[in-house]
């Protein structure tokens, strides 16, 4: 029987990292590829690319990100459209499978869980674009799994930082962190997002899914941050203050939490709860 194999883009990223390691030890055979491989808004290339390491399926974790799309809006659509329209046409030629991911910060305001369902709002430019190359996935690749993203995390296992890592070692110097209690998401561990998308390409389950750790209430950055602290064992005050003390180039939404109606439908159990895989993450790392 030939071994699976998988193609990731972006391949030097947090995520990429997180999902090579989970297939690899799947049995899949793994090959990252970063820019100076293979540049994903070159159509050609990508094509040359795909076609000579055959691999079952590409996951594209390659796109640009939330304020350089503000700054170059041009540059956003050719990465985060354009690059999935290329990797979507090469996938249909050569029937390989497509994995997009895409994000949260699809919607808009209001405080409340968003399933796959929801009408999207595209407040940013970084939203619009990711949304575009959603649309190219799912009309030019007939194998595509889209997925949208909470809050990931994970990279610190492999000696990355990340939103974890940062703020733990901020409140193991400091008496009292601020943080945003008016932006509300999905913390979301990398292992579980690779877990998910193994089961969905092994079993072919195809479409749109939210792929985030569950909440069963509102989770805002400052309940984020105050987790942390406590699975950490720390005493460090978390001061729950408004996101204007954390301006940003983008206007983000207030709400990027996400349910997955999808895949309960392909009869998958729940992701875990975000506290408990924070929790075990915390638990894996060397502190």
């Amino acid at each position: 029987m030939q071994e699976k194999s998988l193609l990731i883009t972006g391949g030097n990223g947090m995520l990429a990292g997180r999902l090579a390691i989970n297939f690899a030890e799947a049995g899949w055979g793994v090959h990252p590829v970063g820019h100076s491989e293979m540049d994903i808004t070159n159509e050609q290339e990508v094509f040359e690319c795909v076609r000579a390491i055959r691999p079952t399926a590409v996951i594209n974790t390659a796109a640009l990100l939330v304020e350089a799309c503000e700054a170059d809006p041009k540059e956003a659509f050719r990465v985060n459209a354009w690059g999935v329209r290329n990797l979507a046409r090469a996938c249909d030629r050569l029937g390989t499978q497509l994995v997009q991911i895409s994000t949260s910060g699809l919607f808009g305001d209001e405080v409340r869980p968003y399933d796959e369902f929801a009408p999207v709002v595209n407040k940013t430019r970084y939203a619009a674009s990711k949304h575009a190359g959603e649309n190219y996935a799912r009309e030019l690749c007939e194998k595509h799994i889209i997925l949208r993203l909470g809050w990931l995390y994970g990279g610190g296992l492999d000696g990355r930082k990340d939103f974890v890592t940062a703020r733990l070692a901020e409140a193991q110097s400091a008496a009292v962190l601020a943080s945003a209690a008016d932006k509300f998401g999905c913390p979301t561990n990398a292992d579980d997002v690779a877990r998910t998308m193994l089961s969905l390409l092994n079993e072919q389950i195809y479409g749109l899914f939210h792929c985030a750790n569950t909440a069963d209430e509102p989770c805002s950055r400052a309940d984020y941050v105050a987790a942390i602290c406590e699975f950490a064992g720390l005493q460090t005050t978390v001061d729950r203050t408004d996101s204007s003390g954390f301006p940003r180039a983008a206007n983000v939404p207030d709400c990027e939490w996400l349910v997955s109606y999808t895949l309960e439908y392909g009869g998958f159990a729940p992701m875990p709860h975000w506290r408990e895989s924070l929790q075990r993450y915390m638990g894996q790392l060397d502190r």
